[in-house]
């Protein structure tokens, strides 16, 4: 039996297939406030029967799927995992420790550049989401006692929670770009590192002047001594319940795989909740699927410290491998290859290519309102381009992350967003103006890639791989220089 002849696709069916799922997408979630799940896989079916009309039969596109999950499923591990330390850290006092000394040191002029510092070392331990509905609702609270303003206060927690999207391994953002871009994740990590302290410096420093400027006539005192004491009453506060995070810090210096430094630092942590904490092992175990439940008798420490588990990470999980189906087939079936060539084309050097994936980047957060689809289309889209330019895969792996990762809070219809809304009680509007990292770090990184990409080895000088590519162009197609 012969095969099946194949169109070819097309600019047109590409298109297709992105714009009616970034429709579909944008009215189901911000015209009904529907999760993105059902879009996406709507997106799916769009596809799919693109597909189907251009020839390939259903065992081809459900290959193409399966080939497209694939390649998130290191990052759904890891997801599992991360569900499981963060339970498993509350109750060994890991957490509740860190929460315990990042208020201690508040003072009213230094709460800004205080509640940002604090939140970011617990962001890059328990992710962006984490912090914020951790560590980041203390310092809601510890902002309405002294007066700051709540717009200022919650952008100081969100730019903070969302360095970890950018050098954290231990976090799903930066898994998830690692895994598609076929990258170690440690070493997309640090690739960026001092790009991301510099920013942060920057910031910190930003949070300082305003934080100086402020009139702060409230007290602290009493917010913070009623969290203090509620968590002394709780948990065996002290440096010994640090020791999973120090497993941890040091399971990354020695470039340890990701998956094996979590287990480490879940092994230490229930050790800890054991046996110093007194926490009982069937509770240990039911926390690490259903989550850590505080019942401390105050509301605050009990929605502080009621969270994780391996349920709380099957929602984003769901999300990951819908997208992944809808990449896969976008894929591995030419409509992604028919859409992204006649546009990365016209991108005739490196710096038009790291402009347009930044821009890119902050655009599918906007039309496909979660920042998982925007991790993957944006670095889908690109890169076979940048690998045929040359450019190291963790460096052009982080120009993907430095928009698609962190421009997602920013925009009040996305799931990111709305979370955070949700989680600090404060709108999009009022905070978006204070987060600075989350807009400072992606025109940083365009910048120094415009002037500095190539002495920095980004990419290789005169981007060899490009001769190869275009002795192989079709006549008419214009050849780069």
């Amino acid at each position: 039996m012969a095969e099946k002849t194949k169109k070819e696709a097309k600019f047109r069916h590409g298109m297709l297939a992105f714009g009616l799922l970034a429709a579909v997408m944008f009215g189901c979630v911000v015209g009904l406030g529907t999760d993105p799940q059902i879009p996406m896989l709507i997106g799916c079916v769009i596809s799919g029967f693109i597909a189907l009309y251009l020839g390939f039969d259903w065992e081809e596109i459900l290959d193409a799927m399966k080939k497209g999950i694939d390649d998130s499923m290191e990052a759904c591990l890891i997801l599992i995992c991360i569900g499981v330390m963060v339970a498993v850290w509350i109750l060994s006092g890991t957490v509740p420790t860190m929460i315990y000394y990042g208020l201690e040191v508040v003072t009213p002029q230094l709460f800004l550049p205080v509640c940002f510092l604090a939140t970011l070392v617990i962001g890059i331990v328990v992710g962006a989401w984490g912090a914020a509905g951790t560590i980041g609702l203390a310092f809601i609270g510890i902002a309405a006692a002294l007066d700051v303003p709540l717009g200022m206060a919650a952008g100081a927690i969100v730019g903070a929670a969302y360095v970890s999207e950018i050098v954290s391994p231990l976090v799903d953002g930066p898994n998830l770009a690692a895994a598609i871009a076929e990258v170690d994740v440690f070493a997309l990590c640090k690739r960026f590192l001092p790009l991301v302290i510099a920013v942060c410096l920057a910031c910190t420093g930003i949070y300082a002047v305003i934080g100086f400027g402020l009139d702060t006539s409230g007290d602290a005192g009493a917010s913070t001594a009623a969290i203090l004491s509620g968590l002394e009453g709780s948990f065996n506060i002290g440096p010994v319940t640090l020791i999973p995070l120090v497993v941890m810090v040091v399971c990354i210096a020695f470039q340890v795989p990701a998956i094996p430094s979590f287990l480490a630092g879940i092994a230490v942590g229930a050790i800890e909740a054991v046996f110093y904490q007194g926490v009982d092992a069937s509770m240990l175990l039911g926390a690490m699927v259903r989550g850590a439940e505080s019942n401390t008798g105050a509301q605050f420490i009990d929605t502080l410290l009621s969270t994780g588990g391996i349920n709380e990470m099957l929602e984003t999980i769901s999300i990951i491998l819908l997208v992944m189906a809808y990449a896969g087939i976008m894929q591995h079936c030419g409509l992604m290859a028919s859409m992204v060539e006649p546009i990365v084309r016209r991108l005739k050097n490196f710096v038009a290519l790291a402009g347009a994936t930044v821009f890119s980047g902050a655009l599918f957060n906007a039309l496909l309102p979660d920042q998982y689809p925007a991790i993957t289309m944006s670095t889908l889209v690109y890169r076979d381009e940048y690998n045929r330019r040359g450019v190291d895969r963790a460096a052009w792996g982080n120009i993907v992350n430095s928009s698609a990762g962190i421009t997602s809070v920013l925009v009040p219809w996305n799931t990111c967003a709305i979370y955070m809304v949700t989680i600090l009680g404060v709108s999009c509007v009022d905070y978006m103006g204070y987060a600075f990292f989350c807009y400072l770090y992606p025109i940083v990184v365009f910048v120094v890639a415009a002037l500095f990409g190539k002495k920095l080895g980004w990419v290789s000088k005169g981007e060899p791989r490009l001769a190869a590519r275009d002795a192989e162009a079709p006549e008419g197609v214009p050849r780069e220089a």
